[in-house]
């Protein structure tokens, strides 16, 4: 069977014993003792026993969770930082836009969102996606993070680099002195925005963490949940014409997916198709990430139905979307 069909069949799989069982009420208090890099359950502690082996419900739904396609998964409990799902977690691969959820994190804890920033040539050369910026243009830095966030534009990770370090240089050394606090010890920056570099590379683990942290910042859990924006653009002579944007997220679990809450999509040649995805239901908060996967949207629903069924959380009716048909979104970049 080719590989495209048997993973849909796998996800299929999943999402049927989601529907039917819900998971037992043991699996209410699932932690796991040390992060893992295998295909195994987390043990399960039941409240009225001192151990309990996983229930063949939550060892279908990991078997079936072998058939997701990414290079690397990560499943994490946003919460307590707690493992629920590893694959290849620590390998080093391209992270592309995800990166800037860095650049975010950055610039909402250094920068003054109400600064006006001043378009440089070097912003405008970015490749990739962009705003289309042009030199001696002016935006506020808050619109320049609306557009990182949501357009993923490299030339506005670019211009916002440059206001908040000064020199894109200096705000790259920043990210990989957070990087370094966060102990995300597989990852080094050279830019901003996430287009290729031999020397920029992360970690499904590190992108969790990263992830995690950011999620504590009440601007930016609400940024990343956003689905639409409107920016100001001033140009002309002394700013007197304002051109406005509409933006538009590329998150598509946003409003399709039950509790969906955030984050960032990424996508570069060598990277593939990325996904760093949150989502809430009642108590619990969960990020899955997904590295070099073509069909990440509907992946990500079953790692994250799967780690909300093991928590204990109600399963509503899904809409499932993309089986079998891959990931053929446009538009983004870095």
């Amino acid at each position: 069977m080719e590989r495209g069909k048997r993973k849909s069949w796998a996800v299929l799989i999943i999402l049927s014993v989601l529907f039917a069982t819900g998971l037992p009420v043991d699996a209410r208090s699932l932690r796991a003792s040390k992060p893992r890099d295998d295909l195994s359950p987390p043990s399960i502690t039941g409240r009225n026993s001192n151990h309990r082996e996983p229930s063949a419900d939550v060892e279908l739904l990991t078997a079936g969770l072998q058939e997701l396609g990414a290079a690397a998964s990560v499943l994490m409990d946003a919460n307590t930082g707690t493992l629920l799902f590893a694959k290849n977690s620590r390998e080093r691969l391209p992270p592309a836009s995800t990166t800037k959820i860095m650049t975010a994190l950055l610039i909402l804890e250094e920068g003054r969102l109400d600064d006006w920033v001043v378009i440089t040539e070097r912003a405008v050369a970015a490749g990739g996606t962009g705003l289309g910026l042009r030199r001696g243009q002016r935006v506020t830095l808050r619109d320049l993070l609306w557009a990182v966030l949501l357009r993923s534009a490299n030339d506005a990770a670019l211009a916002a680099a440059e206001h908040v370090g000064g020199t894109t240089e200096w705000f790259v050394a920043r990210m990989n002195a957070k990087a370094a606090a966060l102990e995300m010890q597989g990852t080094r920056f050279a830019n901003p925005h996430g287009l290729d570099d031999p020397d920029h590379y992360s970690t499904a683990h590190d992108l969790a963490l990263l992830t995690r942290q950011a999620l504590h910042n009440p601007t930016f859990s609400r940024m990343v949940q956003t689905r639409e924006a409107r920016l100001s653009i001033q140009t002309g002579p002394k700013g007197r014409v304002v051109k406005r944007r509409l933006l538009r997220t590329h998150n598509r679990l946003l409003g399709q997916f039950f509790g969906a809450d955030g984050v960032k999509t990424g996508y570069t040649e060598r990277a593939g198709r990325c996904l760093v995805a949150s989502a809430s239901r009642g108590a619990h908060q969960l990020i899955a990430v997904l590295l070099n996967d073509t069909h990440r949207w509907t992946d990500a629903e079953a790692l994250l139905e799967y780690g909300f069924a093991a928590l204990g959380g109600q399963v509503p009716k899904l809409k499932v979307y993309g089986v079998g048909s891959g990931d053929i979104q446009k538009g983004e970049g870095g």
